[in-house]
């Protein structure tokens, strides 16, 4: 009876083991149940004890053979908790259903010592194999434990990310609103204005065709604080009107004197440097000399760099010397990400943007700091010793002190006779071009672009002073293809209500700034009806999409109606239940972020879509993601982690980069006597360079350029 019950817990034993790698926890781990079983037998009749409906189930399953089985294992699948967990304390030593030893009387003539050899041999090699299969269950056990650990780790350093970018967000909105306070106490333009607007007269003469009742109900009361100012001017016997034209006099611009452009620096000449991203993607930085005055056009970070070396490449030639301004084209990181440490090296650099640029910068940079901060932390113990990040949050903050919004068309001089403006360059919220003049030269620089409005900002508005400049500077992103956007998005949308119909979700990973709002807002008019969740760093910058442009005629209203954000307290849930719709989330190439969680439960659903619309590094997960077959059911790394891929896989070309259309009518308007082509890779820039100078154009190679006289 004594082996038959041993038998039988192992069995029951063995049941608790099955239930325990098939449920949620080690689904993903094809855990071998067997093995799982002899290696955690004592937490599996805990398992028994604390699930009733377990060993009910145990109980029901094996009733014939409990009924002659040991008293302890009846107990240990028996209703009562108490007595069970006493029977499971007993039976977790395994010598408490062995057979007992007979009595000498009853032993067998002792055997040989070769036979007694030979049987210790064999005790051993099976306890040696035993312990090997239990080492080998504890270390797949302790395998799971690590995944879990780190898996709940990224998850909790996301929810964190998520919570600092909103605090630096609000900093950075309040600093700026203080600096515009600020900056509004000392404006005696905008005091006479305000002085003009209380101490004007009221003009009581009711509208024609206005009913009385409405004026009366739309009359605002009176300020205190204006009547204080009509009693003063009463009280000092000073003619109002006489007040008004002195105070409106005061609201008039102060004609700054005429810029005058000395010899001295008419005779220095315009010369031009990339110091990054001219012959790759990342990194953007180009170098603007006047004489002994040096402007920077962009200063970005390149990806996949050690830290020490992710900056412009060749931005060792300005750290050490003089810096007169930078001028920001737009806030994506390999434009805008490196400009805080150039400001750590020179305090007092101005840094010239768009004020929806400067909006941006911010939580862009704060978003570098946490990349910084958690390659750092996972720098193995013991290690080679990581080189310090570029810059940190408190480099940030100076580097936002130091941001001036200038408006297209605007003018900004950055030395005597030497001048910038900015002009709408597309791709992004912000993004703009630079037309540098120094005397009779000028430079155009296109930063990224796109002539082809997108549904949330128009395309590019080539102004008449970056026409038949002496060298026109312009991205080639997508030099060498033809694209028809509204195609593509055609084709996206269908994806989407296609899946969405089915009952499936799509998960679309985006890049957190200008894509995702892309995505979401084209969602929310042409899909009215289709459930949108907007996650990571992308939610953000969404709200700062919307707080820059409330106030304008067209408004980029991004959340409401079905569009909303996902809290992070609320992710899990929410990756769990949210099982009809989309969600964009970053990172936007699967490398980090919310996107990683997402696309572990997306994946492998079979009536789930992951479309990816944005440039895939070839060393990325998303482009090895795109390298599946179509017809392929493999495995996929994503992370760290083995995910099965059932979900439909495509990617869908929306593109905020000119194509190679767009591109050659740019150069046709701008009309420059030399072209240069950067943000692009060589073998294109070749081509295209070839197919320019059959057009006519001039274009010089990618390198130092100076203003031929």
């Amino acid at each position: 009876m004594s082996r038959t019950s041993k038998q039988l817990l192992d069995e029951l034993i063995g049941e608790a083991a099955r239930v325990a790698v098939t449920s949620s926890r080690f689904a993903d781990h094809q855990a071998d149940p067997a093995a799982f079983a002899e290696a955690n037998r004592g937490q599996l009749l805990l398992l028994i004890v604390r699930y009733p409906k377990l060993r009910t189930a145990l109980a029901d399953q094996y009733a014939d053979r409990l009924a002659g089985a040991d008293p302890l294992l009846r107990q240990l699948t028996g209703a009562d908790p108490v007595v069970a967990s006493a029977a499971a304390a007993a039976l977790a030593d395994r010598k408490v259903l062995l057979p007992q030893p007979r009595s000498k009387k009853s032993e067998k003539p002792s055997s040989t010592a070769d036979e007694r050899r030979i049987a210790r041999l064999r005790r051993d090699i099976e306890e040696s194999r035993g312990a090997r299969d239990r080492a080998r269950g504890q270390r797949d056990w302790a395998t799971r434990e690590r995944d879990e650990a780190r898996r709940q780790l990224d998850a909790a350093l996301s929810d964190r990310d998520d919570a600092l970018t909103v605090v630096e967000s609000l900093r950075a909105q309040l600093s700026m609103a203080r600096r515009e306070v600020a900056a509004l106490t000392a404006d005696v333009a905008h005091a006479a204005g305000v002085l003009v607007e209380v101490a004007a007269p009221v003009d009581a003469t009711p509208a024609i065709d206005v009913d009385p009742r409405e004026t009366a109900q739309a009359r605002v009361p009176v300020h205190p604080q204006d009547a204080r100012l009509v009693a003063a001017l009463d009280a000092g016997k000073v003619d109002r009107e006489s007040f008004l034209q002195v105070m409106r006099a005061l609201q008039m611009p102060w004609p700054p004197p005429s810029p005058q452009f000395s010899a001295a620096t008419r005779d220095r000449e315009l010369t031009v440097k990339p110091l990054g991203g001219g012959t790759e993607i990342g990194g953007s930085c180009l170098l603007v000399e006047v004489g002994d005055v040096r402007l920077l056009v962009d200063a970005g970070m390149r990806p996949r760099q050690p830290l020490d070396r992710s900056g412009p490449p060749l931005i060792g030639e300005v750290r050490g010397g003089r810096l007169d301004a930078v001028v920001v084209t737009h806030a994506h990181h390999d434009h805008a990400g490196y400009v805080p440490a150039l400001v750590a090296d020179h305090p007092g650099l101005a840094v010239y943007c768009t004020a929806d640029t400067a909006a941006l910068l911010p939580t862009m940079w704060a978003d570098s700091v946490r990349v910084f901060d958690r390659r750092v932390a996972r720098t193995p113990p013991g290690g080679p010793e990581l080189p310090l990040a570029p810059y940190s949050q408190a480099e940030v903050d100076q580097a936002q002190r130091r941001l001036r919004p200038l408006g297209f068309g605007a003018s900004a001089e950055i030395a005597a006779g030497i001048t910038i403006e900015l002009f709408p360059a597309g791709h992004i919220l912000g993004a703009a071009g630079v037309v540098v003049t120094a005397g009779e030269s000028r430079l155009t620089v296109t930063g990224d672009v796109s002539n082809q409005a997108q549904t949330t900002v128009p395309g590019l508005i080539v102004p008449q002073s970056a026409q038949g400049c002496g060298l026109l500077v312009i991205e080639s992103t997508h030099c060498q293809r033809n694209t028809n956007r509204e195609a593509e998005v055609e084709q996206f949308l269908a994806t989407v209500q296609e899946t969405v119909a089915s009952g499936g979700r799509v998960l679309v990973p985006a890049f957190a700034l200008g894509r995702a709002q892309e995505v979401a807002l084209t969602l929310r008019r042409r899909l009215p009806d289709v459930p949108v969740l907007l996650d990571g760093l992308a939610k953000e910058v969404a709200r700062i999409y919307e707080q820059q442009t409330e106030m304008r005629p067209d408004p980029l209203y991004i959340y409401g109606d079905q569009v909303r954000e996902v809290p992070a307290t609320q992710r899990g849930e929410l990756i769990a239940s949210f099982r009809r719709g989309v969600i964009i989330t970053t990172s936007g190439m699967l490398t980090a972020g919310p996107a990683v969680q997402w696309a572990r439960a997306v994946l492998p659903d079979p009536n789930a879509a992951l479309l990816l619309v944005g440039y895939q590094d070839e060393e990325s997960p998303g482009a090895a993601l795109l390298a599946l077959s179509k017809d392929s059911r493999a495995g996929f790394e994503l992370n760290g982690a083995r995910v099965e891929v059932n979900a439909q896989v495509s990617k869908a070309g929306l593109s905020a980069h000119a194509d190679r259309r767009g591109l050659t009518s740019i150069v046709r308007t701008v009309g420059a006597e030399d072209v240069m082509l950067v943000h692009g890779f060589p073998a294109a820039q070749r081509e295209f360079t070839e197919h320019l100078t059959r057009l006519g154009h001039r274009v010089v190679r990618t390198g130092r350029w100076q203003q031929r006289r």
